[in-house]
């Protein structure tokens, strides 16, 4: 690796990769947690810059005296790109179609088809973003606006900023009460899981449907990150759905039990519409966008990798010799494990990278990855040529979807190197090391966490992202004939209000957008229990007037406390989960 040794240092060292794979490691655990409680996944790239240079300040602290340099910038670029790929782009596929293949069949996987099936498609994600650099980051020179935050945290903390110093106090002290919280709730049993609250709609309670106080840190973690329009959408779908529909149900007759359980037999209908047809229509919406997008796969194929002939560019050969030997790896699993027929399987491995494509355009441009709206094109594409197969489309869905995302990813990466001064070999590499660490922690984790469907509940992992992938390819499979006339009903509501809501978010005046209600943020609350979406609005509505009343301090410390919260409850739980199994504790 002559290329990753400059004149100002090198990129890829043991320090950097090791803290970069913990840190990732870690990461891959929480997004993980959220991911099966919410529904939601978050973008590592700042984070990890900023958590992973804390990390290395206090690890290095007992041998400071030593005077041993710190990360140089090389260093950090390599250490984020290695924690961001194995905490964002590894869980994507698990949180959705593996829970879907579980809803589906009643089993998993066997567990080392799942740890090779996670590693490819998230390798490949990688793989196909290689010829697309050239394109996006020089001839275009998208913003890919993670990228360029991640490297202005890099440069701020390696000068020592003081507000850097002072965001890492405040993630550990987060992390740490979260971390009590959760052990004194569901370690030591000494504090109940939630207070129900009373009051009744149309004589139906709320406390069965689950509308209490979760003592709990992670979700109004979720809701300050995800900001105050996407928490207050999502509050307003659970008033909707179970404030309103389900008691009305339930009077008319249509559904004779008005508790939680019940209700969700009926609202993952409309919810699986109404995120179905919103994330399809923002994504046709953005035809400029697509269309730029689909030219510049003509343009990257022929630019390919390795065109350019400076030093630390990816090779040709050693990116087709990489690319052919994981695709024919995905094919051939695909076909022995999760019945993919191998022509279909290639058709899948092809599709990957136009949808990569526009993954990585749209990222570029709004940093938001488009990965659901991708995915259920790739699951509706499947469904059409796998009829009648709903578990191996799904599966197979997958790897299109995942893919795309894990590429907007490792371009996003490739910006922030670029600004460092790491090359985007570099880059690669330390993503695909990231890839290995992070599917060898979260697999295992995630059989832990969901060893079969009985934890997939409000009380443990309600898993709206499988819950809306199982059924999509129910209906895709059976038909809307299939449903109950409530529930198709309700997914005909769903798929109208999703397209409207979407229409509505992008032709809004500019002044009244903010005040749209999110559609995607709509649906995912017919799928959590609306103690999840109370909570995750208060923790946005607790960050909306900390920055009101102290915007300067908001600014260095939203993110810090909320990402603390977050990773102190979802470690803490992972470890009492594992300390269950192995039976130094009872089952929760």
């Amino acid at each position: 690796m002559r290329e990753e040794r400059s004149a100002s240092g090198r990129a890829l060292t043991p320090r950097a990769l090791a803290l970069g794979g913990l840190l990732g490691a870690g990461l891959s655990l929480t997004n993980l947690y959220v991911g099966l409680k919410t529904g939601l996944a978050f973008p590592v790239t700042v984070i990890a810059c900023v958590l992973g240079l804390g990390m290395y300040r206090a690890l290095a602290w007992p041998w400071r005296a030593r005077s041993r340099p710190g990360l140089s910038l090389l260093e950090t670029s390599a250490m984020q790109s290695t924690a961001s790929s194995a905490g964002y782009s590894t869980g994507g596929t698990l949180i959705s179609a593996n829970v879907a293949w579980l809803m589906l069949s009643g089993h998993h996987p066997p567990g080392w088809a799942l740890f090779c099936w996670t590693l490819l498609v998230s390798a490949l994600g990688v793989l196909f973003a290689v010829p697309l650099q050239h394109t996006f980051l020089h001839r275009e020179n998208l913003p890919f606006p993670s990228g360029l935050a991640a490297a202005s945290a890099a440069r701020m903390l390696q000068q020592g900023d003081v507000s850097a110093r002072q965001g890492t106090r405040l993630l550990g002290g987060a992390a740490l009460v979260a971390g009590l919280l959760t052990f004194a709730r569901d370690g030591l049993k000494r504090i109940p899981t939630s207070l129900p609250l009373p009051g009744t709609v149309h004589g139906v309670p709320l406390a069965p449907l689950s509308f209490s106080l979760d003592l709990s840190l992670l979700s109004p973690g979720v809701g300050a990150l995800v900001g105050p329009r996407i928490a207050a959408s999502i509050l307003l779908g659970a008033l909707t759905c179970f404030g309103v529909l389900v008691p009305w149900l339930h009077v008319r007759g249509t559904l004779p039990q008005p508790d939680y359980e019940h209700a969700f037999e009926w609202s993952m209908w409309p919810g699986t519409a109404l995120v179905t047809s919103a994330a399809l229509t923002h994504l046709l919406s953005r035809r400029d966008v697509l269309s730029r997008a689909f030219s510049s796969l003509l343009q990257a194929g022929a630019v390919g990798p390795g065109s350019q002939t400076g030093p630390g560019q990816v090779p040709r050969s050693w990116w087709l010799a990489s690319l052919a030997l994981l695709s024919l790896g995905t094919v051939v699993l695909g076909a022995g494990v999760f019945g993919i027929p191998p022509h279909l399987g290639l058709f899948g491995v092809l599709l990957s990278f136009p949808l990569a494509v526009a993954a990585c355009r749209v990222t570029g441009e709004t940093d938001v990855t488009p990965s659901g709206a991708l995915g259920q094109l790739a699951q509706i594409a499947f469904c059409v040529v796998m009829p009648g197969n709903p578990l191996a489309s799904t599966i197979a869905a997958s790897l299109s979807g995942s893919t795309a995302s894990t590429s907007a990813d490792l371009l996003t990466d490739v910006k922030a190197g670029s600004l460092l001064g790491a090359t985007p070999r570099q880059t690669v590499l330390a993503q695909l090391w990231g890839c290995l660490v992070g599917s060898a922690v979260i697999v295992p984790a995630f059989l832990l966490l969901v060893p079969d469907t009985s934890v997939l509940s409000k009380e443990h992992f309600p898993a709206p992202g499988g819950t809306f992938v199982e059924g999509l390819a129910r209906v895709l499979a059976a038909g809307l004939e299939a449903l109950a006339p409530a529930s198709r009903w309700g997914a005909l509501a769903g798929g109208v209000s999703g397209i409207l809501l979407a229409l509505l978010e992008q032709h809004a005046p500019e002044r009244l957008r903010p005040f749209v209600p999110s559609a995607i943020g709509v649906g995912i609350a017919f799928a959590i229990p609306p103690s999840l979406s109370l909570s995750m609005f208060l923790g946005s509505l607790a960050a909306a007037l900390l920055t009101r009343a102290r915007p300067a301090f908001a600014l260095v410390a939203t993110v810090p406390l909320a990402a603390g919260l977050i990773a102190g409850e979802s470690l803490v739980s992972l470890t009492l989960t594992l300390l269950a199994v192995l039976g130094l504790l009872p089952p929760s």
